[in-house]
């Protein structure tokens, strides 16, 4: 038997009170006896055995009485099959060991908690149950109690996010479909709020969860104040001359006591600047002084209670200062002209003949980015000139609609609008390889070799581009680092999902090892945050930089009201107690609570007691 409220089990010392109040009321009065009544003497022994019997009928039920209430307070639990054995159950446990589960509250990391909670329910499970588990990497994997078991007890904070919502439907579809006349889903979590998500409707108007009993358990306490670091971006993106700065974020919970800390900057092993910064706050931070070449670099934040995002990585590209040479084309619009003064003035570019910015690759040069005509009649002979250059795109037609601007390369195009552009067209092969930017998931801007192609010309009417202050950075971009064929700094999540760049053939992850890849294949992210080199043959033409979803940072726990909310049609069930937990666990299929019979009991013996007393008044008149 499990007591949920165990506490209320010192209520038992109210069962003394009623035997208490029965001693306290006896008396013996003095006897005297009369000649005349001593004929009655037989017939009062007679009664006082009545009275007897039924004073103590009254004791007993009182006591009855008070026991039965105060055991319904504690809410004792037992199993309902013979020797504590339930019915063959499909559970799925959800054990979220994400990176935030790495949380340290009242001394203790919060996963610590949901293992033990897992652990207990696998050593519960019999030989007849379905059993998975999932954890942060999303996979479901069945096994005995003994195997999921040694799985649960290995398992540590994983720098991957888990989608709770996701993880809830999976595990709903799993138990549904063992064909089990018993299904749970228990959700083993610290329930991020931005972690769950609600429930799918199907074609009917249902949901995946209809029906299924769903057990959330998460620790009592109240998540710790956090902040962390959630980008860090260097800027500009490529460092020219080895000078750069890195703009870092601090996330976390706003306004609470976390308050600010110290954030400082360390590339390749050497220390940078420092600041100070709190939960939304942007901070600048200028880098030492670096040698051309790829870098890498940490921000990292003052220690708090989850540690794990107190450090960010990044990565940058240090080059020289590229040799630009300007068509003098007059339709090329003052803006690109301008950009480019201000770049050299800056010390970011200087004249000379490595990258020709015009309408035509130029001989002699190295690289060249190329720009439509503002003519449509003049298109055709561009083309001819790129054809013959061997370029293996060329410029189609005219196309006036407004669309937005996706890179994954270029970060100073993100959510830029174009209004008109030239379609980029291959001329063979594959129409995907080469492309850095989109317009309307059309290709915008591409590389064949060291030629790059922008489908507009760099004036308002065309794009608001040059209006904005990413323009000369955007610039900067494509003649220092894009047109001499580098991929720069591509991001993703741990073990997320990444475009290969194209001359890619392998990447260095942990451990200095190399792993092969295909040019413009999908590949996961290493699991472990870091700057992961990308090779063409020897050389290093970009760098991945692998860091946890900032969402990880906001601890903000998910309501049990609007986790109801969130999985419509389910049965939810939410509780911080492991004695509740424990209770719950494969309910309806072994375990009962007992508090609605011992209530109607104590409700019996109430009704009895006075009727008894009643009668036995009645008697003595």
């Amino acid at each position: 038997m499990v007591f949920l409220s165990p506490l209320a089990l010192f209520a038992l010392a109210f069962a003394l009170v009623p035997p208490l109040l029965h001693l306290f009321q006896r008396s013996q009065p003095a006897q005297i006896v009369f000649p005349a009544v001593r004929y009655l003497r037989q017939t009062e022994r007679e009664a006082e055995r009545s009275i007897r019997l039924r004073h103590l009928l009254l004791l007993l039920l009182r006591v009855l009485a008070v026991v039965l209430l105060v055991l319904a307070a504690a809410r004792p639990v037992v199993p309902a099959g013979l020797g504590a054995l339930h019915q063959p159950t499909a559970v799925t446990l959800v054990l979220d060991n994400s990176l935030s589960s790495g949380a340290v509250t009242g001394g203790r990391r919060v996963l610590d908690d949901l293992a033990a909670r897992a652990r207990e329910t696998l050593r519960a499970a019999q030989a007849g149950d379905a059993l998975w588990l999932i954890g942060a990497d999303g996979l479901a994997r069945r096994g005995t109690p003994q195997e999921l078991l040694e799985l649960a007890s290995a398992a540590r904070p994983d720098a991957r996010r888990l989608d709770l919502g996701a993880a809830v439907r999976q595990a709903a579809r799993l138990v549904a479909l063992a064909g089990y006349a018993r299904a749970e889903v228990h959700v083993l979590s610290d329930l991020q709020a931005s972690a769950v998500e609600g429930g799918q409707r199907t074609e009917d108007g249902g949901t995946d969860l209809e029906g299924i009993a769903v057990l959330f358990y998460h620790p009592a306490a109240e998540p710790p104040e956090n902040r962390g670091v959630v980008a860090a971006r260097p800027q500009p993106s490529v460092w020219v001359a080895g000078s750069g700065a890195v703009i870092a974020r601090v996330g976390g919970a706003r306004g609470g006591a976390a308050g600010r800390a110290a954030v400082s900057l360390a590339l390749e092993g050497r220390a940078g600047a420092r600041a100070l910064g709190g939960p939304g706050d942007e901070v600048v931070l200028a880098a030492p002084r670096a040698e051309p070449g790829w870098r890498r670099g940490t921000v990292e934040l003052a220690a708090d209670e989850l540690r794990a995002d107190d450090r960010r990585p990044f990565a940058v590209r240090v080059v020289a200062p590229a040799g630009v040479s300007l068509e003098p084309a007059p339709d090329l619009g003052p803006f690109l002209r301008e950009a480019v003064a201000v770049l050299t003035e800056g010390g970011q570019v200087h004249a000379g003949g490595e990258v020709h910015v015009g309408h035509a690759p130029a001989a002699g040069a190295a690289a060249a980015v190329v720009f439509p005509p503002a003519d449509p009649v003049a298109v055709g002979a561009v083309n001819r000139t790129l054809a013959a250059a061997g370029v293996r795109w060329r410029f189609g037609g005219r196309v006036e609609r407004e669309d937005t601007l996706a890179s994954g390369e270029i970060r100073e195009l993100a959510g830029t609008r174009v209004r008109v552009r030239y379609r980029l067209e291959p001329l063979a092969g594959d129409t995907a390889r080469g492309v850095l930017a989109r317009a309307g998931g059309a290709p915008w801007l591409v590389r064949d070799g060291r030629t790059v192609l922008v489908g507009s010309r760099m004036v308002p009417e065309e794009t608001p581009l040059p209006l904005t202050g990413a323009f000369v950075p955007f610039v900067g971009a494509l003649v220092n680092r894009v047109a001499r064929g580098e991929a720069g700094i591509l991001e993703a999540a741990p073990g997320g999902l990444v475009a290969v760049p194209e001359r890619a053939s392998a990447i260095v992850t942990a451990g200095d090892s190399v792993r092969r890849v295909e040019s413009g294949a999908v590949i996961a992210a290493p699991e472990l945050p870091g700057a992961y080199p990308l090779l063409a043959g020897a050389d290093t033409i970009a760098m991945l930089v692998v860091a946890p979803d900032a969402r990880e940072s906001d601890l903000a726990r998910e309501s049990a009201a609007a986790l109801r909310a969130r999985f419509p049609g389910s049965r939810v069930t939410v509780t911080t107690d492991p004695r509740e937990y424990a209770a719950l666990r494969f309910r309806g299929a072994g375990r009962s609570e007992l508090t609605g019979w011992l209530l109607a009991a104590a409700l019996l013996v109430l009704l009895i007691e006075p009727a008894l007393a009643a009668g036995g008044l009645r008697r003595t008149r």
